[in-house]
């Protein structure tokens, strides 16, 4: 079974919402452990929002351009939500949440969108979608 490229997106976004999870959850931690890693971004701000540009467009074009065969209200739901509260807490977080809040906000949106995106890519599998039957405009 070949995989798609909508498929591929899937993996992709969900590889970017784990970054985004671990750069948040993870990586204050490794700092106070390891100092010499300072030279990360860990509370850069252009960094999140480069995150960002890069997981709406992408979660956007697989998750509903992604194999419609299925449509699933768990995948568009899970992928509105988990955006939403992506560019809130990127763009608000800070000043609504608090530093803890923000990072908090940001690890249940990337878990959202890591679970919508999984479920779009194994039923989109289950039903053997490819390009020209589920993606065609």
């Amino acid at each position: 079974m070949r995989i798609s490229n909508f498929q591929f997106l899937d993996k992709v976004s969900i590889g970017a919402s784990t970054i985004c999870a671990i750069h948040c959850a993870v990586l204050p931690i490794l700092l106070a452990v390891f100092p010499s890693l300072s030279f990360l971004p860990s509370n850069d701000h252009l960094f999140h929002q480069a995150l960002v540009f890069m997981i709406v467009p992408m979660s956007l074009l697989a998750g509903f351009s992604g194999c419609r065969k299925h449509k699933d209200k768990w995948v568009a739901g899970g992928i509105i939500a988990g955006l939403m509260i992506l560019v809130v807490a990127a763009i608000f977080g800070h000043d609504l949440f608090g530093e803890s809040g923000e990072k908090t906000a940001t690890v249940l949106a990337s878990v959202f969108l890591a679970c919508a995106h999984w479920r779009n890519f194994l039923l989109c599998r289950k039903t053997d979608c490819n390009e020209d039957a589920c993606h065609s405009h």
